[in-house]
């Protein structure tokens, strides 16, 4: 449900920017936003919240208050800030997957792949939606665009608040955490994430993720926007970008068994050649069904990809545990004696588990992602068209699939 909730708003956010008066660099400014919320939820949140449960509820209702803001305001550049706090919501959803697949060391490939897929089909569908929605709300209350969009959102939003509603209620009555575990996981030190990318492989893995979310961050917010100016009407975009998102979340299962069984290296190399070259061919997309046989492409490579670097970072992880010693200091008072001030010496135990490992990888997509839609904002200010950002992204995701090469060494001792 939030992922069909995400889908519907992100769609949306681009031509609502142009609706509002902003431009094609705001958009681009807005997936900045997004990723630097992303980060937040990764690095921040997910450290203040530890059970699953609290962590569904609270990417929830971040979303949610994404969609209030989208249903109210009437400024572009204040839509486009607060998708920090939609980029919040996405990256507690993302350690949440993360934390449930580690746990399932046989199948982890498949798990992530599965709830990936449920996300990305709930976002699928949701896109589909947006874009029969504003069109039939428009026929049925002739209000223009803009307010055709609000309306959507504000029924996000309540919608949103019965999810959550009913999460909290049924979590209420089972007394339980309701999602497998209430584990809370440990947090890690700067020395341990310095040895783990010490590593050769954990090193070529964190490019791999910078370059590839960086690309990403290029070309990805204004290619509904490219795509419309290329004369496919806002419906159809939606449903092709529903059919390329249906095909990315069905090939995800198929991928996470594949890599369970094979490894990720050939699935992740291959995938982002291929993604790569598809991405090329955005801007020749000029009806219905070019439009959907690309996004569908698009789709099946990019199924591989999450499952295949997700597995990759979770084997590549080394056991590591630190274990050091600090003082406590309380208040204390004997009888017949002043307050004063004692201490003892308190011993942790800090282990860097794979969610934590993935979690530092993810944050540094994401903030590969938020330069990436800078550059991007910076180059449409320089003149180059959606199209040239198209090549650029497409060359970045080719260059990606190669430094992932480096892999394979590793991959075959281990």
């Amino acid at each position: 449900m939030f992922g069909l909730l995400g889908g519907v708003l992100r769609f949306l956010f681009p031509f609502q920017i142009l609706n509002l008066g902003g431009s094609e660099p705001l958009i681009s400014l807005g997936s900045t936003f997004s990723s630097l919320g992303q980060i937040v939820g990764l690095l921040v949140l997910t450290r203040i919240v530890h059970s699953r449960r609290n962590t569904l509820l609270t990417a929830g209702s971040l979303l949610g208050v994404f969609a209030f803001i989208a249903a109210i305001t009437s400024d572009s550049a204040l839509l486009a800030v607060s998708r920090i706090v939609d980029g919040a919501g996405s990256g507690l959803f993302a350690i949440l997957v993360i934390r449930v697949s580690s746990d399932l060391k046989s199948s982890r490939g498949e798990s992530i792949g599965t709830l990936l897929a449920a996300l990305f089909l709930g976002s699928a569908i949701g896109q589909g939606l947006a874009g029969a929605s504003v069109n039939a709300i428009a026929l049925i209350t002739a209000l223009d665009q803009t307010h055709t969009i609000r309306v959507i959102a504000a029924a996000l939003f309540l919608l949103s608040l019965a999810v959550l509603g009913t999460i909290g209620a049924q979590s209420s009555m089972s007394g339980r955490d309701g999602l497998i575990s209430s584990r809370a996981h440990g947090h890690v030190h700067p020395s341990i994430i310095t040895h783990t990318l010490s590593s050769r492989p954990v090193l070529i893995l964190a490019c791999v993720y910078i370059v590839y979310d960086f690309s990403h961050g290029i070309y990805t917010p204004g290619l509904s926007i490219l795509i419309e100016n290329n004369g496919v009407p806002i419906d159809q975009i939606a449903y092709g970008y529903l059919l390329g998102d249906l095909v990315w979340g069905a090939t995800q299962v198929y991928a996470g068994r594949l890599v369970d069984r094979s490894g990720h290296y050939s699935p992740l190399f291959v995938s982002l050649i291929i993604k790569g070259a598809t991405v090329t061919l955005y801007p020749s997309a000029s009806s219905f069904i070019v439009l959907t046989s690309v996004l569908a492409l698009a789709g099946m490579s990019e199924g591989f990809i999450e499952p295949s670097r997700n597995d990759a970072a979770i084997d590549f992880t080394p056991a590591v545990e630190l274990v050091h010693e600090h003082q406590h200091y309380y208040v204390t008072r004997t009888t017949g004696s002043s307050f004063g001030i004692a201490r003892h010496k308190h011993e942790h135990t800090h282990a860097a588990g794979s969610d934590e490992v993935v979690s530092f990888l993810q944050t540094l997509g994401m903030a590969g992602f938020a330069v990436g839609s800078l550059v991007g904002a910076w180059l449409l200010g320089q003149g180059l068209t959606l199209s040239t950002l198209v090549f650029i992204g497409g060359a970045f995701l080719i260059g990606t699939g190669l430094l992932s090469l480096g892999l394979r060494k590793r991959a075959v001792v281990s």
